[in-house]
C-alpha cells in the first residue's frame, strides 16, 4: 500500500510485526520488574558496586529501558483509543487481546458488553486487523512498519 505519510508499506507483515511488538509487553514488564538494581557497600577502590563485573550505570539504564517498552506498547493501545469513538474500540481490542493476552473470543465478548454492541466473530476479525494497522501506523518504534 503506497501512503504519502508512511510510504510504500506492506500491510501483512507490518500488522504481524505490530502484533509480535505487543506480545512482547509481557518480557519487558517482567524485566521492569526485577528488584531494582541496587548498590552494596564501597569496594577498596572506594567506588560503590553489588559484586558484579558490570558497569553500575548499565543496570540503571537496562531498567529504565525495560520501564520505557513496556509502557509504550500500552499507550499505543491509550492513544488509539483517544482518537475518536470508533477508534476506542480498536484500543481496547488491541489493549485486551495482545497486552492482556485474553482470547478472541474473550475479547469479543467484552468489548459487547462494555460498548453495548453486538458483533460476530467475522466484524470482530475486520476490526482487530484494523486496530492492528492503525496501531502500527502511530507506533513510535518504527521497526513494526515493514517496507515492501
Amino acid at each position: 500500500m503506497v501512503d504519502s505519510v508512511f510510504g510504500n508499506l506492506d500491510k501483512e507483515a507490518t500488522k504481524e510485526a505490530f502484533k509480535e511488538y505487543l506480545r512482547e509487553w509481557k518480557k519487558y514488564k517482567l524485566k521492569a520488574m526485577q528488584r531494582f538494581p541496587g548498590l552494596q557497600s564501597p569496594s577498596m577502590d572506594g567506588q560503590p558496586n553489588d559484586g558484579t563485573p558490570h558497569d553500575p550505570d548499565q543496570k540503571f539504564v537496562n531498567h529504565a529501558e525495560a520501564v520505557y517498552q513496556y509502557k509504550t506498547r500500552i499507550k499505543c493501545c491509550e492513544v488509539l483509543m483517544s482518537v475518536g469513538e470508533e477508534e476506542e474500540i480498536l484500543g481496547d481490542i488491541l489493549l485486551h487481546r495482545f497486552i492482556k493476552n485474553w482470547s478472541a473470543i474473550r475479547t469479543m465478548n467484552y468489548i459487547n458488553e462494555q460498548y453495548n454492541t453486538y458483533m460476530d466473530d467475522r466484524q470482530y476479525r475486520r476490526l482487530q486487523d484494523q486496530a492492528l494497522w492503525e496501531g502500527a501506523l502511530m507506533c513510535p518504534d518504527d521497526s513494526v512498519r515493514i517496507f515492501k
